[in-house]
């Protein structure tokens, strides 16, 4: 009996298996996000300058 709750309990099965849908990634796109966008803006006016001549 012993060594059946050991196979159990060190079976693959009995460990919970990462999700891997929600990575470590997914937190950081907002903040990516906004890096984007602030560094658009910051851009935008050199680059029309650029533009204008």
């Amino acid at each position: 009996m012993a060594d059946r709750l050991v196979r159990i309990s060190s079976s693959p099965r009995a460990v919970p298996a990462p999700d891997w849908r929600h990575g470590a990634i997914e937190p950081m796109l907002p903040a990516l996000l906004r890096g984007v966008i602030f560094i658009s803006v910051l851009a935008a006016p050199f680059l029309a300058a650029l533009l204008a001549g």
